[in-house]
């Protein structure tokens, strides 16, 4: 089975930088997130999960593993470690676009920035959102968005979330929103909405949710 991932937008310096985290799947046993601005990746990290196939470990503690490393690179990215990232893609890419940029002296790496994030952010709780339920997203097709916010530390309920629901295509530049509200006392967020007709790109249905413990994002694939 291969979890559904994330999808995380950040504007840094008058450029937005697109965050994608991806399970591989058991089979594969990774969780692959990138960086992209204007179309070229940037940046990418991998980490393997094996361990946790050789325990026999639940999708929750997969899911767990997949959201914090998102988590972490995007707030990487707003801490303003964009040329760490940069630098690193093109010291991997050499050639005419290599810039032969590094870290100044005495700068974290940006696996030393993570750390430092995973430490701070060690005993505090954030915002976690699941999807509850099997549902198909079909072009064309009427569908329910049934989303679950909890908090990370004792998985409690999470009332009046803030919810934004969102159809993204690579064919249309355009956002569409399907629907917006909050979640119910038991942390629920449900609403149905018709998905617009196949258009000739990848498309997906984006949630993202606020609340004082922070934002949290889960994206679902369209498909014919």
């Amino acid at each position: 089975m291969v979890l559904t991932g994330y999808n995380t937008d950040i504007n840094y310096g008058g450029t937005t930088y697109h965050v994608q985290t991806e399970d591989k799947g058991r089979s594969n046993p990774q969780i692959e997130s990138l960086v992209y601005a204007k179309g070229e990746i940037l940046y990418s990290k991998k980490t393997a999960y094996d361990h946790l196939v050789l325990q026999d470990a639940d999708d929750k503690e997969v899911a767990t593993l997949m959201e914090r490393q998102h988590r972490t690179l995007a707030e990487a990215i707003r801490r303003g470690r964009l040329s760490q990232l940069v630098g690193g893609a093109a010291q991997d890419r050499p050639g005419p676009t290599d810039t032969g940029a590094s870290p100044a002296a005495g700068e974290p790496s940006l696996d030393e920035v993570i750390l430092d994030y995973l430490k701070a952010q060690r005993g505090k709780a954030h915002l976690i959102l699941s999807s509850s339920g099997e549902k198909d997203f079909v072009y064309g097709s009427e569908t329910e968005i049934r989303i679950v916010a909890v908090d990370s530390q004792d998985n409690a309920p999470q009332a009046g979330v803030k919810v934004s629901v969102l159809f993204k295509s690579t064919a249309e530049p355009r956002r569409l929103q399907m629907a917006e509200g909050e979640t119910d006392s038991n942390g629920v967020f449900i609403a149905r909405a018709t998905l617009p007709d196949f258009n000739g790109g990848t498309s997906a249905v984006v949630v993202t949710a606020e609340s004082p413990l922070g934002q949290s994002e889960i994206k679902h694939l369209v498909h014919r």
